[in-house]
C-alpha cells in the first residue's frame, strides 16, 4: 500500500522529471549528500524568494491599477506555494528509494493510461469531460475576472482623461459605464448560452 510520500513522489516523478534525470542523479548520491542537497535546496529557494520580494515591490508601482497589482500578488503567492511543493516532491524520493518501488512498471502502466484517454478525448481539462456544476462555476469566475478587469480599465482610463471631472461628466460616465457593462454582460452570456450547449452536444455524442 502506498503512502503519502511515496504518492507524492510518483506524482512529481510522472508530472515533472518524467526523464527521471533528478531521481536516477539522487539515488546515485549517499543518503547524507541527498539530505544535504535537499537543505541546500530549500535554503536557496528561501533566500531567493525573499530577495525578489524585497526587489520587486509591486506596490511602490503606484502607476500600475491596483486589481492589477493584487494579480500580481497573487501570483507572488502562487510560486511560493509551487516552491514548497517543488521541494517535498524532490524530498519524498526518499520514500521510493527506501521502498524498492518498482518505478519503471509505474510509469509504463501511467503511460498506457495516458494514452488511452487521449485516443479517447477524456481529459480533465476539456469542458465537456467537466461537471455541469463546476463548468457555471468555471464561467462565473471568468466573468467575474474579465468583469474586474473592465471595470478597472474603464475607471483608470477616465481619471487619466478628467482627473478632476464635473458632476455633469462623472454622470454621464455613469451611464456610459452601466451601458458598456450591460453589453459585456449580455456578449458573455450568450457566449457563454453557445458555447455550453455546443460542450453538451458534444458530451452526448461520446
Amino acid at each position: 500500500m502506498k503512502n503519502i510520500g511515496t504518492t507524492l513522489g510518483l506524482w512529481w516523478l510522472s508530472s515533472f522529471d518524467k526523464s527521471q534525470f533528478l531521481f536516477k542523479s539522487l539515488r546515485t548520491l549517499p543518503v547524507y549528500l541527498r539530505y544535504l542537497f535537499y537543505v541546500s535546496l530549500i535554503t536557496a529557494l528561501y533566500f531567493t524568494i525573499v530577495k525578489l520580494g524585497a526587489i520587486i515591490d509591486v506596490r511602490s508601482y503606484t502607476s500600475i491599477p491596483v486589481f492589477i497589482q493584487s494579480l500580481l500578488i497573487l501570483i507572488g503567492f502562487g510560486i511560493k506555494a509551487l516552491s514548497v511543493i517543488f521541494t517535498m516532491g524532490i524530498f519524498s524520493y526518499e520514500n521510493l528509494y527506501s521502498s524498492n518501488f518498482d518505478v519503471d512498471k509505474h510509469l509504463e502502466q501511467q503511460r498506457e493510461k495516458k494514452q488511452y484517454i487521449r485516443e479517447n478525448q477524456l481529459e480533465k481539462y476539456r469542458l465537456r469531460n467537466i461537471h455541469g456544476f463546476i463548468r457555471i462555476l468555471l464561467y462565473i469566475g471568468i466573468y467575474c475576472f474579465l468583469y474586474l478587469l473592465l471595470e478597472d480599465i474603464l475607471v483608470s482610463a477616465f481619471f487619466n482623461v478628467y482627473p478632476n471631472p464635473s458632476k455633469e461628466i462623472y454622470i454621464k460616465f455613469l451611464y456610459d459605464y452601466d451601458f458598456v457593462i450591460k453589453c459585456f454582460t449580455g456578449i458573455y452570456f450568450i457566449f457563454t448560452l453557445v458555447l455550453d450547449y455546443f460542450v453538451r452536444k458534444n458530451r452526448s455524442l461520446q
